[in-house]
């Protein structure tokens, strides 16, 4: 039993630290877990779905079956199927972190090695190379997940307290998250995000003086501002690119640049969406009418090899209906407001690192969908199940052992 506890907690720490610094690694903790999980659940046969997980399991078992019947009636083809895989195994990597129960240091240890080798990356690649930082990936995928895993040591900085070495752990590894970010140039991870760390504080600090959370808050914004103040620096281009791609779109309809392909894409699939409302159109159907409207010359050519529309909740009900639509909102907040939600008070500090951590996974991606389908990639979607898994079982585990307020 020791020694597959110790496994698991590698495999945990795994799920962080190589998922951006090795090509694929972002699949390897989760596909080890639930490999594992498979093996050692064959032994045993144990129920994989209780009233404990149910309200983490079957959002993610309803998106993957939803989605392939939805794709298997556009196309009938395995990779129609295969993309939603991992949300049906991940059921095997929950138990197998459940019933072995790894030490949750190692995952969140494994968060900050990940964001640290992120950020060494994108800054080889920014500073040395003179090119846009995209890892082993693409930029945005790569820069939304490194913020991500950087905001995620930032729940565990504000709400445990056990070393002065994990302190500064979580602190290098949040700020090499926000460095990555800004080194891949990746805009549409900055939109939401200081609401999200705004929910944070307020959350984490409760109990905390008002001096004491006015101080850390201030910190905070200084800290953010640091990239955003620097002059001609990444974030101020990066920010007055998107002003005047949005203004020559609106006033002369220019298409051909990244803000305004998106608006123009998202206009044309708005009014389609009403041809297919509960089933959508599919993939194929997307280019087809996509080439359709540049030769009819509602589209500029600058969007020939797009194939999505940028926007995750539009994608989703262009290409697979409403119903497509609420079953990726489902995804989203049921686990958060129904699973995660209940252990963010009346817990120990650790239950509640855990549970914040699954609170902000589902708003993050929620504010990456905003601007990109990240949930539609390979990369967007193992990074999701991957932290899903490891934070919805290792909340349990933490709650499971009685840590409670005052224990």
């Amino acid at each position: 039993m020791l020694l597959l506890s110790n496994l698991y907690s590698i495999v945990v720490f795994l799920v962080g630290a190589v998922a951006l610094v090795i090509p694929r690694g972002y699949s390897l903790g989760f596909f080890l877990a639930c490999v594992l999980g498979l093996l050692l659940w064959l032994r045993q046969r144990e129920s994989l779905i209780d009233n404990t997980n149910k309200w983490l399991i079957w959002p993610c078992l309803a998106y993957a079956v939803g989605h392939m019947a939805i794709g298997l009636v556009h196309l009938m083809a395995w990779r129609t199927i295969d993309p939603y895989l991992p949300f049906v195994l991940l059921v095997l990597g929950v138990w197998g972190i459940r019933k072995y129960k790894p030490n949750a240091l190692f995952f969140w240890g494994g968060l900050a090695v990940g964001a640290i080798g992120a950020a060494c990356l994108a800054g080889y690649q920014a500073l040395v190379l003179g090119a846009r930082a995209d890892g082993f990936n693409h930029a945005i995928q790569f820069g939304n997940a490194a913020l991500l895993m950087g905001v995620l040591c930032l729940v565990y900085l504000l709400t445990v307290r056990i070393s002065k070495w994990m302190d500064a752990l979580m602190l290098v590894g949040f700020g090499s998250g926000l460095a990555a970010s800004v080194w891949s140039q990746t805009r549409g991870g900055w939109l939401a995000v200081l609401l999200i760390l705004a929910w944070m504080l307020l959350n984490a600090t409760q109990g905390w003086s008002r001096a004491k959370r006015v101080a850390v808050g201030t910190v905070l914004l200084v800290v953010l501002a640091i990239p955003a103040m620097q002059p001609n620096g990444i974030v101020q281009n990066r920010v007055m690119t998107a002003m005047h791609e949005i203004k020559s779109y609106w006033l002369s309809n220019v298409q051909a640049s990244s803000v305004g392909s998106r608006l123009a894409m998202w206009s044309i699939a708005s009014k389609d969406i009403a041809k297919s409302p509960w089933i959508g159109e599919g993939t194929e159907g997307w280019r087809r009418n996509r080439d359709a409207a540049i030769h009819s010359g509602q589209l500029d050519p600058f969007v020939k090899d797009f194939s999505h529309l940028h926007n995750e909740f539009l994608d989703v009900a262009y290409k697979t209906g409403l119903i497509g639509l609420m079953l990726l909102l489902a995804l989203y907040w049921l686990p958060l407001f129904m699973f995660f939600k209940p252990y963010l008070h009346g817990y120990g500090a650790n239950v509640k690192a855990l549970a914040m951590g699954g609170m902000v996974l589902p708003m993050m991606y929620m504010d990456f969908g905003l601007t990109q389908t990240f949930l539609g990639h390979n990369s967007g979607r193992m990074v999701f199940v991957s932290l899903l898994m490891c934070l919805g079982a290792l909340v349990l585990n933490a709650a499971e052992n009685g840590e409670a307020d005052g224990h």
